[in-house]
C-alpha cells in the first residue's frame, strides 16, 4: 500500500483493491471512486463529509477503463470482441454544495443554518418585546397602585400578581411576565419593598387604588 501526502495535509492517497465487476460498473456510471469511498467511510465513522466538501475537494482518482481481453482458446472470442463497444470514460459531474450551507459573505454559517436570520434582527425583536412589557407594568403601577407611608399598608404578592394578570387581559397585553420576573421588576424598577406578614409574602407601603 502506498501513501502520498497532499500539500494541505488533509488527504492521503492509498491503493485500494476493488472487485473487477464493481469497478467496471462504477466506471460505466461515471462515478468518482475517490468521492464514493470517502462518503461511505465518513458515514461509518460519523463524520459530516458534505461539510468538508465546502472547504476542500479530495484529489481525483480516475479508475482505469477495462478493455476486452481475447481468450485464444475460445473460438467465439473474436466475434464477441467485435460486437462489444468500447466504453468511453464519463467525466464525473462536479458536486454542487447546498445553498443553505454556503452563506453570503460576512454571515456566520452556524447562525445562518440554525436561525435563518441575522443576530441584529433577533436583538431588535427581543428589545421591542421587553419594552412592551415594561410599558404595560409601568402603566399598571401608575393607575392601580398608590404608595403610602403606613407600615401596615401591604398587598399580598399573590393578590397583586393576579390583579396584574387580569389587567393585562382587559387591556389585551401580548405577554404577561412570569411571577418571578414580575416580582423582580417591582423591586428593581419601581423600588417596592417586600415583607412577610403572618407567614404571607407581601408588598409593603402600597395599596390598591
Amino acid at each position: 500500500m502506498s501513501e502520498r501526502k497532499d500539500p494541505g495535509g488533509l488527504w492521503r492517497q492509498i491503493s485500494v483493491v476493488v472487485r473487477a465487476d464493481i469497478l467496471l460498473k462504477a466506471t460505466e456510471m461515471g462515478l468518482d471512486i475517490s468521492t464514493e469511498c470517502n462518503q461511505a467511510l465518513a458515514h461509518l465513522v460519523g463524520i459530516d463529509y458534505q461539510q468538508q466538501q465546502i472547504n476542500q475537494t479530495p484529489p481525483k482518482q480516475h479508475a482505469p477503463v477495462l478493455h476486452p481481453v481475447i481468450n485464444a482458446e475460445d473460438p467465439t472470442a473474436i466475434s464477441k470482441v467485435m460486437k462489444t463497444k468500447r466504453q468511453q470514460a464519463v467525466k464525473p459531474v462536479p458536486e454542487i454544495p447546498v445553498a443553505a450551507e454556503i452563506p453570503p459573505p460576512g454571515t456566520s454559517i452556524t447562525h445562518q443554518a440554525v436561525h435563518g436570520r441575522s443576530p441584529a434582527g433577533k436583538g431588535k425583536a427581543g428589545t421591542s418585546e421587553k419594552r412592551r412589557k415594561d410599558d404595560a407594568l409601568k402603566k399598571f403601577v401608575a393607575t392601580r397602585i398608590s404608595r403610602v407611608d403606613t407600615e401596615d399598608a401591604v398587598i399580598p404578592k399573590d393578590d397583586l400578581y393576579q390583579a396584574y394578570t387580569r389587567w393585562c387581559r382587559d387591556h389585551r397585553c401580548a405577554a404577561v411576565p412570569e411571577r418571578k420576573a414580575f416580582a423582580t421588576l417591582l423591586k428593581n424598577k419601581f423600588a417596592i419593598r417586600e415583607k412577610t406578614v403572618n407567614g404571607i409574602a407581601c408588598w409593603m407601603n402600597v395599596v390598591f387604588t
